[in-house]
């Protein structure tokens, strides 16, 4: 690949590759451009799936409803409209509608079959390499992406789309402990005799016990976490959002108050506090800006987790399914379990950053170079607004861009799918637009 042919090498081959490969195309069309050349670099040989939608078992849901899961920013009904081609129905018979929540493996498959549309409809122009990238350099001319087969492409700018990586080691005293129970097979030891210890009480835990449970019925599982909290639950019918919080709060103090403020005047009008949420969600990424680094240090300590268990809610179907594990024994909550004997530990904490070492060649090469830094906090790399990457010198690249759980420390939310597609539009912005255009071709002559 020449890095005059207008071309981006996006690193990875999960779901956020293939939501940043159609932003580009987009982005393009609406910009009356001739199509950015796209290269994914992916270790699997499939690409769209990655960790969330390939590992996830026939029952896992997604968490958020149909109609906002569309590859598209201007489009919501286009998924919609893949399930009906595809004939999805869903437990109880119905066709799915813009608030159905359904499984994860089939989100999986419409991302699949639209990037295996994108290769076959436009081969010249969007291209699949399996392989794994160990190493990038970016010159005034563009980046050279090295590979572990000792191969490289050559391209104007790069996105690194990597996922998360593994949750870290927790100690628990237990026989056996599962650090990672996303590891290809992890639950496949665990017996209905097995006094199992699930460390963790969010999402991951869930779908964990959740398998487990259909798995080996009589199973008995014990959930442990420091505040025992559980994600809360999606209303029956989604409700119109919330007001948001406005321009003028600017530190945390602030924004609690104001948020705090909205939900009491919710509760005393009857309505669901999801919607007060829900309002102040598409601000996040501008509030959370806003924020000294100490208040961001401070919400992590003392609000995430309270903010996470409310933000990412589980589908009315699965919490029918995980309080009838709990009214039957199945499933125990406890706050301690200290002098507790355990056959099997599983980690259910979620996953260590991405800007963490040891996971990643890549990463930890990028982070020697000094091309990439931890965010001050240390949750994801330091970046701008739109996805570049900010050096250890403190300078942003106009080479260099990430998506997905990378930006978590300098943006917060952007891990689920609505800002995927958000931050994979905002890339694509920069990437695409003319002015940046001509500034490339300039740095090439």
């Amino acid at each position: 690949m020449s890095s005059s042919e207008s071309s981006v090498v996006i690193v990875g081959g999960g779901a956020a590759a293939v939501f940043a490969t159609f932003a580009l195309r987009d982005r393009s069309a609406a910009l009356g451009l001739p199509a950015l050349h796209v290269t994914v670099v992916g270790r699997e040989p499939v690409v769209g799936r990655g960790l969330a939608y390939g590992r996830a078992e026939p029952h896992h849901r997604l968490n958020s409803p149909a109609g906002k899961m569309s590859l598209s920013a201007t489009d919501d009904e286009a998924f919609l409209r893949w399930l009906d081609r595809a004939g999805w129905r869903d437990v109880d018979g119905t066709p799915a509608d813009a608030g159905s929540y359904v499984p994860r493996r089939v989100f999986g498959d419409y991302v699949e079959s639209q990037f295996a549309g994108l290769l076959a409809s436009s081969p010249t122009e969007v291209t699949f390499l399996q392989g794994e990238v160990v190493g990038i350099l970016p010159s005034s001319a563009g980046v050279t992406v090295a590979l572990a087969d000792g191969s490289s492409l050559t391209a104007e700018s790069a996105v690194l789309a990597l996922g998360n990586p593994a949750p870290g080691t927790v100690a628990t005293g237990a026989a056996r402990s599962l650090d990672d129970p996303w590891a290809p097979g992890a639950l496949d030891g665990v017996t209905a005799s097995d006094r199992v210890l699930l460390v963790g009480t969010g999402l991951t835990m869930i779908d964990v016990a959740t398998s487990l449970a259909r798995r080996m019925p009589g199973v008995r599982l014990t959930a442990t976490s420091r505040r025992l909290l559980l994600p809360a639950v999606h209303l029956p019918e989604p409700a119109a959002a919330g007001p948001g919080l406005g321009d003028e709060v600017a530190t945390l103090g602030e924004m609690i108050s104001a948020f705090g403020a909205q939900l009491r005047a919710a509760k005393g009008a009857g309505s669901p506090w999801q919607a007060v949420l829900d309002g102040v969600r598409p601000q996040v990424q501008t509030l959370w800006q806003r924020l000294s680094v100490a208040d961001r240090r401070r919400f992590l300590d003392h609000v995430a987790r309270r903010w996470d268990v409310h933000r990412h809610r589980m589908a009315q179907a699965v919490w029918a399914e995980v309080s009838a594990l709990i009214e039957s024994g199945a499933l125990t909550l406890s706050p301690s379990v200290a002098g507790t004997s355990f056959d099997v530990a599983i980690n259910c904490t979620g996953p260590a950053s991405v800007a963490s070492r040891g996971w990643s060649r890549l990463v930890d090469a990028l982070l020697d170079a000094g091309l990439v830094a931890p965010d001050p906090t240390g949750i994801g790399f330091d970046t701008d607004a739109s996805g570049a990457l900010v050096d250890s010198s403190g300078v942003p690249s106009d080479r260099l861009f990430a998506i997905g759980a990378a930006l978590k420390g300098a943006l917060w939310e952007t891990v689920a799918i609505p800002e995927v597609r958000q931050l994979a539009y905002r890339i694509a912005d920069r990437l695409a637009s003319p002015e940046d255009r001509r500034f490339y071709a300039e740095q090439a002559i």
